[in-house]
């Protein structure tokens, strides 16, 4: 991969009026349709990028307009009478024949990334069609190319075919700069950067909430919002787990009655909540709202969510729960307000935006020199065993190799070379984490996002539910880690330690070896159980601090 350390992408700035589409805006700026070889940042969600690109008025050209998830696909294709949707239920032959169709001066596509690759490519060919001069290919929401490939590798497959195309363009309100992994590709194909700047103040308010009892601060505020007349609570919440914690929670203790919620996610994730007794979950947008709404994260970006009253957002964050849920502030918290596209009077398009996040107690961040060597190593194994498979009687056996190496989770789909975006990800993730390793620092980044008026309440306590619950449901080593680690954080305040002995009776011998022999012995005995003779006096720390005997275990693994 070449070294792009001393290279950037050509920057661009235009400006946008307040109240002003993104398409009258670059009209007005000489551009009559979305520039080509461009990462466009558009800034501000609910422009109209998409929607310019799909009118064959504002566009004049036949597009391709690719949206991560089959939410957007849908929500979108419902504004436009020829505009032809792609997903599970569309046919290769279904979608021939509206390429054929002649009635369509201009053949506008929108599709998911899977679509794209198995179906768009399909039907071109087969009508012998040379997609990549005829059609403008759009990427909506291109952060997501690098945020979601962890765990959805396809989303990045269109990449591959996207940079043969002569016209063809990135746009997001929250577009990531590529990194020195894939910054080669966008230099390659002289791309520039498109910032659309608003010349006006565009900072939303919002409460930044941090926490160490995250669902108990959850319902409050929930229940809070709806006491004080929300018409709609609206959550954004990345763990159908979690989403379901909370509708139960609520649905217990009386704060919303059955038909008071819905649970808007993927059709798998619907149908195991309706299995756990939630019947209001879908995949699907459906309006009206319910008092209290929850969205994982298919719903984060590109959905258009009209309202006809003001409601209430809450953006959640517990990585002590499920680590996949720590939210972005430079992307996924902008996408989650920016849902909500109708402008009232009053000139608000919510009532309150409030984040709610768990500070993790402990979290171990790579840095980037960390990352790197870590991936060139990677490349260098791959490229060793890649050499032996070559040779080798029977491929397969390699592949347990791969496997060992880590390599799967950087390798393209056809696991024939390396992924730039997958790598890039990587980067992302530690990048995220550290946003979190303290409230002052989550604050921060959600300053620096330049999107944000921040009303800063973080809460005080050292040791709250949090704590709690993940002790009680760890495993007996993972338990006692997680404790000790707490009481590295809360040596100094007799209170939570107080509570701590009194939420963990039976590891009060393990509370006692910390305060008597310390963190570094305790670790380097890897938590032995310690006699009460071995934690009792100074002279038997000094005596067994290399060498404890444990006694006999009473405890199981839970």
């Amino acid at each position: 991969m070449n070294d792009t350390k001393h290279k950037t992408l050509e920057v661009e700035v235009l400006n946008i009026h307040k109240g002003e589409y993104l398409s009258e805006a670059l009209k007005r700026q000489g551009y009559p349709m979305l520039p080509n070889n461009a990462i466009i940042n558009k800034v501000m969600t609910g422009t109209g990028a998409t929607y310019m690109e799909l009118n064959p008025k504002l566009s004049p050209r036949n597009s391709i307009v690719i949206e991560p998830y089959r939410s957007a696909v849908e929500n979108k294709v419902q504004a436009f009478d020829e505009v032809q949707g792609v997903f599970n239920e569309v046919t290769v032959k279904k979608l021939t024949a509206y390429l054929n169709n002649s009635n369509i001066k201009y053949k506008k596509i929108i599709t998911t990334p899977e679509g794209f690759q198995t179906k768009v490519l399909k039907a071109a060919k087969n009508l012998k069609m040379n997609i990549y001069k005829e059609f403008f290919n759009l990427y909506d929401e291109s952060d997501h190319i690098t945020e979601d490939t962890d765990y959805r590798r396809s989303i990045s497959s269109p990449m591959k075919e996207f940079f043969k195309f002569e016209g063809k363009a990135l746009v997001s309100a929250t577009p990531l700069k590529p990194s020195k992994y894939t910054l080669t590709l966008f230099l390659r194909h002289q791309f520039r950067w498109v910032e659309i700047k608003p010349d006006y103040d565009y900072r939303e308010d919002m409460t930044l909430i941090t926490t160490r009892s995250f669902y108990s601060r959850v319902k409050q505020e929930v229940k809070r919002l709806l006491d004080n007349g929300s018409p709609h609570v609206c959550v954004f919440y990345k763990t159908t787990e979690g989403i379901c914690n909370i509708v139960e929670s609520l649905l217990h203790d009386g704060i919303i009655k059955e038909e008071d919620y819905k649970v808007f996610c993927s059709k798998e994730s619907a149908d195991e909540l309706k299995s756990r007794f939630l019947e209001h979950s879908t995949d699907r947008l459906e309006l009206p709202l319910k008092r209290v709404n929850l969205f994982t994260s298919r719903f984060f970006p590109s959905i258009d969510i009209n309202l006809k009253e003001l409601c209430d957002v809450l953006v959640l964050s517990n990585y002590d729960h499920v680590k996949h849920t720590l939210i972005n502030p430079f992307t996924e918290a902008i996408q989650c307000q920016g849902r909500f596209r109708r402008v009232f009077p009053n000139g608000k398009r919510y009532n309150s935006l409030t984040v709610i996040a768990s500070i993790p107690n402990e979290l171990k961040v790579n840095s980037d020199e960390e990352i790197y060597r870590d991936i060139t190593a990677r490349i260098k194994s791959y490229r060793a065993v890649q050499k032996e498979r070559l040779n080798a009687d029977d491929p397969t056996n390699f592949d347990k190799d791969l496997k060992r190496l880590r390599l799967n989770e950087v390798l393209n789909p056809e696991r024939n070379g390396f992924d730039r975006f997958a790598i890039e990800q990587l980067l992302l993730d530690e990048q995220v984490k550290r946003y979190y390793l303290s409230s002052d620092a989550l604050r921060q980044a959600y300053e620096d996002t330049g999107y944000f008026n921040v009303d800063f309440q973080p809460e005080e306590e050292v040791v709250g539910e949090d704590d709690i619950y993940r002790i009680k449901a760890a495993k007996t080593k993972e338990k006692w880690q997680f404790i000790v680690s707490v009481l590295s954080n809360i040596k100094e305040d007799e209170n939570a330690v107080q509570l701590l002995r009194a939420k963990c009776v039976e590891e009060e011998w393990l509370i006692n070896a910390f305060f008597k022999l310390g963190r570094e012995v305790i670790e380097q005995q890897k938590y032995k159980d310690y006699n009460q003779e071995a934690v009792g006096t100074d002279r038997t720390r000094r005596i067994h601090a290399t060498e404890i005997q444990p006694r006999v275990p009473i405890r199981h693994e839970t």
